[in-house]
């Protein structure tokens, strides 16, 4: 306990965390800090902290401290103790020197009586609250000042009643009361406390679980590392909780448990069915256990029992199982509830911390709490409980299942198998070993067990199932080649899924050499054949099989078939550059899938198609909503593809020029699984911005490499783009071209011919820099035969562009100016009027060529693109074209003339009423970009907010925003 004037030190317990380090609580800070504000106002009133325990209290009340002794304010701290709830006024302690301070002859027999007993106890507390009361008003007079009452559940009744009467005070004095208290259940006098002071409008705050990240900091400040996947993982389980955090870690960390940030291999028990748990240090264990002792031993048992069945407590359920009278096991529920150890998770009830089940859970012995699941799992069959709950406590044994378990999983395995997959595969993997099992029932638990392998992720696994079945045979003679197909289709999908394509065709084809497949069997296996043969380039194989599918499948009615030829035609014929035939398919694979909307194990990704072929048409908003789409659908199912779609928007984004965004959509990209080869094209991506905003750090060899999977075929010409751009960049001009001329030859061949075009103006820029005419000629050609094809605003500009440039025909080039603002594409736009300032100031049109270089200079400043403006200049400096000073010199730090002309013109449109994603549209920017312009005006102006700008304009005069 104790006091603080203002600018000293105050001592207080240390919180949750090591070193005394308060990590996030912004939000709650500041909600305190606001009403600290109004106390220095004159408005006194309660602050409510409310917490789990160990959830950071205290560190938070020592964070408000600070706070007010910044602003000059006095502060009394106070701890209630759970020993001393029977010391009358021991809570106020600091409250009582105050009063000894203020009144020394009361307030002296008051310090010095001790404890007080019995009647005599009663007149003193009278005598005591009086005083207080007085004192207080005393204090008051000589300015604001706050109370702080950590622990406030553990009050002594003498002290709650001092705080009641405080309370009524608080609309007349500038006090200011915060109490930390922790959640149900509450002694009455407390209740009553709070009650009251809710009624007069307390400021409550909650304190919920640090987030992921926070936890992280967490971690790294108790080991001094970061915590390795496996620690996170368990870390998770904490719920957030700091305190609880800190006793995993240290608990573990003193056990020998932990190596280098990460869980040592010894510390994982292995349970019969292949999961494992980690051992709990006896510190959590006891920490949780001592917060359950208030319970009667009954609850604790029936507790124990209902954690073993898992986080969620269903009354009735439980009470079957348990075999208990229903309001035995609803009063142990109700407890619960009130003492915060379940709580309401939308229309159910779980544990508040699945440390506390699992704690709760380990009060029974392992062969009573498997006894337990399995008579749930019989109980819940009867219910017809959701089957994934049933298949759970299943898993808990790890021995064969028995008939009846068997019989109910034969009903329900495709439900089972679609709902949870990983649960499916567990049980399937089980049930097949049961001895005695029909032939028939075997093969079709086969054939689950390798769909839901693969359903939940794990195609690795499913793939070595299906080659064992295949080296089997069927077990019912009858059935051998109709379970033989199966398996091989599963087997493709499971190579496929793993990014080995060449295996998947093989196995493919090797069924279809064989004789008696059904005409619907083959139209989806050459469809599966014709997909991949797609993406590992054998377009004439992919031409001649797609076509087979799309027929076999029209004439079956079988969309797997017609929707495998569709993409894989659909995909062909997008990178060939035929836009109209390609975006028909894709259309209707998109209306295939939501009209139909079953999912399949066909490798059809339904949106992908429409998303890249919107692209190329220069529809990039309905494109980049498509591409969400598809993201979606991957991150649904196994994410074969959600690697490639994240790709794929971020090119969206980068033409459209929207550059942060196209950042946060690579970033999104580390988190996919890499199955195609497409992490080193997102690096090359990402060092794109990074070069043309002049913030590469790297060098031309520090490029990774591209991957020779598909995505790496697909996006192969980003490495020698950016590593020719770096040459640019450090003056070596020579490298750079010969760096370029190596994808001369991809131009009409491969995968790539339609995406390649958009390095189409950087190459023919370098090449006319370097005097190659004849590499200038032949993207040129490039281009007309791209835009040939499907006439789009981007293709044509990018033609006019690359044939005025190679012809040196600057009308062509203003063409390429119009048809890229058309296009949508911002940055092009840009460049092309780079490239017109430079054919201009050749042709000796000096005023023009410096108004197409201020043009190319605006865009440029909106993406930040540095490298692009230095460039700029330098190029038409050679010509004696100059912008005079650049805007950025000697500019002033605030007021109007620091402002950008990019910050004007978001400045202007600002006054004309526009949101930022109307301005983004206007401007040719993403949100997220006008929206930093925006947090500089107002930095540079001294403003907060956007009618401030408005006002301020006014005041002003107006900008322009031409240009």
């Amino acid at each position: 306990m104790g006091t603080s004037g203002a600018g000293e030190s105050l001592r207080c317990p240390p919180h949750d965390g090591p070193a005394d380090r308060l990590i996030g609580r912004q939000d709650e800070l500041d909600r305190m800090a606001d009403r600290i504000d109004k106390l220095v106002a004159g408005e006194g009133g309660v602050v409510l902290l409310e917490g789990e325990p160990g959830i950071g209290k205290t560190a938070v009340l020592r964070a408000a401290t600070q706070l007010t002794a910044a602003r000059g304010l006095r502060v009394l701290w106070g701890e209630a103790k759970e020993l001393e709830q029977h010391v009358p006024f021991a809570a106020i302690g600091p409250l009582l020197a105050a009063v000894e301070a203020v009144a020394p002859t009361t307030a002296e027999p008051l310090r010095n009586q001790g404890v007080f007993t019995g009647t005599m106890a009663i007149g003193y507390e009278m005598a005591a609250i009086a005083t207080l009361l007085a004192a207080t008003e005393t204090l008051c007079a000589t300015g604001p000042f706050v109370v702080i009452l950590d622990d406030a559940h553990w009050a002594d009744p003498s002290s709650l009643l001092a705080l009641h009467r405080l309370g009524e005070l608080l609309n007349e004095l500038p006090l200011l009361l915060m109490l930390a208290v922790q959640p149900l259940p509450r002694e009455r006098g407390l209740s009553g406390l709070l009650a009251e002071f809710e009624s007069r409008g307390v400021e409550l705050v909650r304190l919920g679980p640090m987030s992921d990240s926070e936890t992280a900091v967490l971690v790294e400040l108790l080991l001094g590392a970061a915590a390795g996947p496996l620690l996170s993982a368990a870390v998770a389980s904490a719920g957030g909780n700091p305190l609880y955090v800190t006793e995993l870690v240290t608990g573990m960390s003193q056990a020998g448990m932990l190596e280098s940030g990460e869980i040592s291999s010894d510390a994982w028990t292995f349970e019969g069915n292949g999961s494992r748990n980690i051992r709990l240090p006896e510190s959590l264990t006891e920490a949780i256990l001592r917060r359950l002792d208030h319970l009667p031993a009954r609850s604790q048992q029936i507790l124990s029992m209902a954690a073993a069945l898992g986080q969620g407590v269903e009354a009735i359920e439980l009470s079957e199982v348990l075999t208990a009278p229903l309001i035995d096991v609803w009063n142990v529920i109700s407890v619960a509830v009130a003492s915060g150890i379940l709580i309401r998770s939308g229309a159910e009830l779980t544990f508040r911390h699945d440390l506390i089940r699992q704690v709760l859970a380990d009060q029974l012995p392992p062969t009573s709490r498997v006894t337990l699941q399995l008579r749930a799992a019989r109980v819940l069959m009867s219910m017809e409980a959701p089957v994934e709950r049933v298949a759970m406590y299943l898993l808990a044994d790890d021995g064969p299942l028995d008939a009846t378990g068997l019989e109910w999983l034969t009903n329900v395995v495709e439900r089972l198998v679609i709902r949870a997959p990983e649960l499916a595969a567990g049980l399937l993997a089980r049930a097949i070993e049961t001895s005695r099992l029909d032939p028939q029932r075997h093969d079709e638990l086969r054939l689950w067990q390798v769909r839901a392998l693969l359903w939940s992720g794990n195609p690795t696994e499913a793939e070595a199932v299906a080659r064992h079945a295949l080296s089997q045979g069927a077990t019912m003679v009858g059935r051998r080649q109709e379970v033989g197909t199966m398996l091989h289709w599963l087997l493709a999908h499971a190579c496929f899924a793993q990014g080995n394509l060449s295996d998947a065709v093989h196995v493919a084809e090797s069924v279809l050499a064989k004789p008696g497949l059904s005409s619907l069997q083959q139209g989806q296996f050459h469809g599966f054949r014709a997909l991949s043969n797609t993406l590992l380039e054998r377009f004439d194989i992919a031409e001649e099989a797609s076509a087979q599918a799309i027929s076999t499948g029209l004439a079956n009615a079988d969309p797997v078939a017609t929707d495998l030829g569709s993409l894989a035609l659909g995909l062909l014929r997008l990178h060939q550059g035929f836009l109209d035939e390609a975006r028909q398919l894709g259309d209707r694979l998109a209306r295939n899938f939501e009209s139909n909307g079953r999912r399949q194990l066909s490798n059809i990704e339904p949106y992908s198609l429409s998303g890249r072929c919107l692209t190329e048409l220069d529809e990039h908003a309905i494109a980049e909503k498509t591409l969400t789409l598809a993201i979606r659908y991957s991150e649904h199912t196994s994410g074969t593809y959600l690697g490639s779609n994240r790709l794929e928007l971020a090119r969206s984004h980068f033409l459209r020029g929207h550059w942060d965004e196209t950042l946060a959509a690579l970033r999104a990209c580390r988190d996919a699984p890499d199955i195609f080869g497409y992490a080193a094209a997102a690096e090359c991506l990402t060092a794109l911005v990074a070069v043309h905003r002049g913030t590469f750090a790297g060098t031309p060899e520090s490029l990774p490499a591209p991957d020779d999977r598909l995505e790496g075929l697909v996006y192969r010409y980003l490495h020698p783009w950016v590593q020719a751009l770096v040459y640019e960049t450090q003056g070596d001009s020579s490298r750079a071209m010969e760096t370029l001329i190596g994808l001369c030859e991809e131009y009409t061949d491969g995968l790539a011919p339609a995406t390649v075009s958009q390095m189409y103006p950087d190459l023919v820029r370098v090449a006319v820099a370097a005097g190659r005419a004849d590499v200038a000629a032949n993207v040129a050609i490039a281009a007309d035969a791209l835009q040939a094809r499907h006439p789009t605003h981007s293709r044509r500009a990018t033609a006019a562009l690359c044939r005025g440039l190679a012809e040196g025909d600057s009308a062509l080039v203003a063409q390429a100016v119009e048809s890229f603002r058309q296009a949508g594409r911002p940055w092009y736009q840009a460049q092309a009027n780079e490239m017109l300032a430079t054919l201009l100031a050749g042709d000796g049109h000096a005023e023009q060529a410096r108004s197409a270089l201020a043009n190319a200079i605006d865009l440029y400043t909106g993406f930040g693109a540095e490298w692009d403006i230095a460039r700029a200049d330098a190029r038409l400096r050679e010509f004696g074209i100059r912008r005079g000073r650049r805007g950025r010199r000697n500019r002033p730090k605030t007021g109007w003339q620091a402002l950008t002309p990019t910050e004007k013109k978001v400045a202007a449109l600002v006054a004309q009423g526009l949101s930022n994603p109307e301005i983004a549209t206007r401007m040719f920017l993403s949100p997220r970009t006008v929206q930093s312009h925006l947090s500089k005006i107002l930095t540079k102006l001294r403003l907060q907010s956007r009618i401030q700008v408005v006002v301020a304009l006014a005041q002003q005069g107006t900008f322009t925003t031409t240009g």
